[in-house]
């Protein structure tokens, strides 16, 4: 599941953002992919309507993820059961 959110991630941030997806990795800021609030709806939108998971918002602004390695960590973690 981790290598299917981390193609379906960059495939979105690449829609979403002007960040070049051959330059992300695991060490890359949340600060540095420039991701706002209504790009975060939309990752939940697309989960929720290609991989059938849906995203808690709130429990994911709580968990306090600083990297694109952790955000791929904490997704997997919680929604691959």
């Amino acid at each position: 599941m981790k290598k299917k959110l981390d193609q379906f991630l960059k495939s979105l941030i690449e829609q979403l953002t002007d960040f070049d997806i051959n330059y992300i990795t695991d060490n890359t800021t949340m600060d540095e992919l420039n991701l706002v609030s209504l790009d975060f709806v939309t990752i939940k939108v697309e989960a929720k309507n290609q991989l059938a998971i849906d995203i808690d918002l709130n429990a994911l602004a709580e968990a306090n993820i600083e990297t694109y390695g952790q955000l791929v960590d904490y997704l997997d973690h919680t929604y691959s059961k």
